[in-house]
């Protein structure tokens, strides 16, 4: 995985929010399942979150470079 949502489930662990405070603000759970396994989201689904916890989408997400296998 080139982008992880460690960030967003660090920030939650530390500030006591839960997966069902953000599906109780909109975030659909199928959107919850995907952050728990660091599967893609929207754009629109990131700013939604940057705008419920009051941070930037740099405080939620972390890109990690992968390693290129060339065949």
């Amino acid at each position: 995985m080139a982008i992880t949502f460690a960030p967003l489930r660090r920030y939650m662990k530390d500030n006591g929010i839960s997966y069902y405070f953000l599906s109780n603000q909109g975030i659909d759970n199928r959107t919850l399942h995907r952050i728990r396994h660091d599967e893609p989201v929207t754009t629109v689904t990131l700013n939604k979150l940057c705008v419920i916890l009051g941070v930037c989408p740099e405080q939620l997400i972390e890109f990690k470079a992968e390693e290129v296998k060339i065949p």
